[in-house]
């Protein structure tokens, strides 16, 4: 018997938001910071003063209220006007149709009279203010988790009115090879972790998540990088990453059976993989988050 057969459900929800490099400066006018780029999207409010900002070989002056937001892997510039005071900080988020929405969707500037800015100010604000608390606590942390949420909603429904249809074919066969990838993975560990040993099928290749979709490889890569500013082999560096810390965090695992289940041969290939991934090794970083955990 179904015991669940009339019931109406809500989507489950797989996804790592990450919230990183928070922080307020005010700084001169011989503040430049060097060409850079970074996996994650930049987000940039101005608080004072103006900003400088070049990418993809425009230039723009962010002034007292402005909002700017770099995508990830784009090669760009900051430096300071007159009396720069501004609140930055860089989020990521693994769910691959609403990357590819921020990152064709969204522009880079939005001036403090436009409505996303308009939208997305007092969040910012209220995030900027936890900074003088000094006292990080679970509070804290839910707060900024849900300040973060609101602006993504902002940004999710900004972007869905801009995407062009010349770039949906791409933006779409790019989001079904994440797909691909992440749905497999999941898969993946799950079933080692509930059976104790890796399902008979091989472990995720990205090749076979470009078949899927029935596209070349060549033309998948391409896309794919297009789409979401990095390959598709580093994107499944960076889910095996999340899920490595995931499973770290849990000391019923042990480091061993973590690296099995992401579909490593050995246990020191995994280290290795980790410690090139995070500059720290499993081991480290399980040490280093029980501390976390026990002096919050």
């Amino acid at each position: 018997m179904d015991f669940l057969k009339n019931a109406k459900r809500l989507p489950v929800i797989d996804w790592n938001l990450t919230f990183f490099g928070a922080h307020e400066q005010k700084v001169g006018e011989d503040w430049v910071v060097p060409v850079e780029k970074h996996y994650a999207f930049e987000c940039i409010f101005v608080l004072n003063g103006e900003e400088y900002a070049n990418i993809h070989s425009e230039d723009y002056t962010l002034k007292q209220g402005d909002f700017f937001i770099i995508p990830p892997e784009f090669l760009h510039q900051v430096s300071a006007g007159k009396e720069l005071k501004y609140f930055c900080f860089h989020f990521d988020i693994d769910d691959p149709n609403l990357k590819v929405q921020l990152i064709n969707g969204l522009k880079y500037y939005y001036p403090a009279t436009s409505k996303l800015c308009k939208q997305v100010t007092p969040h910012l604000l209220k995030m900027d203010s936890l900074i003088a608390d000094g006292e990080f606590s679970f509070d804290t942390k839910m707060i900024i988790q849900i300040e973060l949420s609101k602006i993504l909603q902002f940004f999710y429904h900004a972007a869905r009115k801009q995407i062009g249809k010349s770039t949906s074919t791409q933006a779409e066969y790019s989001r079904m090879i994440a797909d691909y990838m992440k749905g497999k993975l999941t898969s993946q560990v799950l079933g080692y972790i509930k059976n104790g040993y890796l399902p008979e099928e091989k472990p995720v290749i990205v090749e076979d998540a470009i078949n899927s979709v029935g596209i070349s490889s060549g033309y998948g890569f391409r896309i794919f990088k297009e789409t979401y500013g990095i390959s598709p082999r580093d994107y499944l560096s960076k889910l095996k990453i999340n899920e490595a810390k995931k499973l770290l965090m849990k000391p019923r695992y042990s480091i061993s059976e973590i690296g099995s289940s992401l579909g490593y041969s050995n246990l020191a290939n995994f280290s290795r993989q980790f410690k090139r991934w995070t500059e720290i090794s499993p081991h480290a970083f399980r040490k280093k988050a029980k501390v976390a955990i026990r002096t919050h």
